[in-house]
């Protein structure tokens, strides 16, 4: 469970405008952001053709975090803000702490997918405050433990915080051809459920409830209100090996499919690699450079997306399958500081020329 910084909260307590929550909308932007390079980099890192329960829940997990972020935008965009996700700062660096999260020893790199990895990070990410134990194939159960006790709050106290600013303040929503949802850009990424304008109140709240019982699930159920696993016990297929499946008795449990993760049909990707690793002319440099170039330039579409243009999402997030034919092409290349493993992907943040 990621805790935030205590001073953030009570900096949001002491807004009087909603002009003065752009700000902590903007953080929750980069919070939710945040994941997907990890979360991608680890699906990448499945071999084609390869793990393909692990690569399908992975992908769900990334495409409902790519929802959060846009239902964090719209928010800020019905308050009248205008997100930027090219600027400077907005890319964490990895490995590092995630934005908003108290400086304790989560720190979230870019590693190839291994079931440490789903354990000790992405289930830690996503953790509910007291996991559920959820009886197992081999007759066991399963076991994460609770949040420790602590000063710090949650993720999920930030966001009622923001609504209680709302409730207790004259609002001016904007309108909803401002905002990026399936009427505005003639797509449909998102289930219409989870993804609609934020005009009112309780437009606002029903967006937040989308984002927090998607990660972490009702307090006493694993699937949010979809009747989907949220992602804490998504990754927990791939951890415990089976699909959650609900019975008559005693409820869900990790007892459906088969879900196998071959860590031997996974890149050797070196950890946490940087683009300065590599020197300047080498193939692997090149190829860590496109990425990165190609990575930019879907923030760059994702700033023209909300400020204006929302039917250009479907051009901006096209974009996607051109980085993953370069991710495998970086996953190919022999990385030149150690021919044992492969190139690292980096998702760094590239300054762009201005002409």
């Amino acid at each position: 469970m990621l805790r935030v910084k205590q001073n953030l909260l009570q900096r949001l307590r002491q807004v009087r405008t909603q002009a003065d929550l752009h700000e902590f909308l903007l953080a929750a932007i980069q919070l939710e952001h945040s994941t997907i390079p990890p979360y991608l980099t680890a699906l990448y890192s499945l071999k084609p053709g390869t793990n393909p329960a692990a690569a399908k829940i992975i992908t769900s997990i990334v495409r409902e975090e790519m929802l959060h972020m846009t239902i964090a935008a719209n928010l800020l965009v019905a308050l009248g803000g205008k997100p930027t996700f090219s600027a400077p700062g907005f890319v964490p660096g990895y490995p590092g702490p995630l934005p908003m999260q108290v400086d304790d020893d989560l720190q979230v790199g870019l590693k190839p997918c291994s079931q440490a990895l789903i354990y000790d990070t992405f289930m830690r990410i996503e953790q509910p405050q007291e996991p559920l134990a959820l009886p197992l194939k081999n007759g066991g159960t399963s076991h994460y433990p609770a949040a420790p006790p602590g000063p710090y709050p949650t993720i999920g106290d930030f966001y009622e915080t923001l609504l209680g600013k709302l409730e207790s303040m004259p609002v001016t929503w904007g309108p909803a051809s401002a905002q990026v949802t399936p009427e505005t850009t003639g797509s449909a990424w998102f289930r219409k459920t989870d993804w609609f304008p934020i005009t009112s109140l309780e437009d606002a709240k029903r967006a937040v409830n989308v984002i927090v019982s998607e990660g972490e699930g009702a307090a006493r159920s694993p699937v949010d209100e979809d009747g989907d696993p949220a992602h804490f016990y998504r990754f927990g297929e791939i951890y415990y090996g089976a699909l959650l499946v609900q019975g008559p008795a005693p409820g869900w449990s990790y007892t459906g499919a088969d879900v196998k993760l071959d860590e031997g049909q996974v890149f050797p990707m070196t950890p946490n690699a940087r683009a300065s690793m590599y020197p300047a002319g080498t193939r692997a440099r090149q190829l860590v450079d496109e990425f990165n170039q190609a990575y930019m330039q879907i923030l760059l579409g994702l700033d023209t997306v909300f400020r204006g243009q929302p039917q250009r999402l479907n051009t901006v997030l096209g974009l996607m399958y051109q980085l993953r034919i370069l991710a495998y092409e970086v996953l190919t290349q022999p990385d030149p500081n150690n021919p044992a493993q492969s190139t690292g992907l980096t998702f760094e943040y590239v300054p762009q020329v201005v002409s």
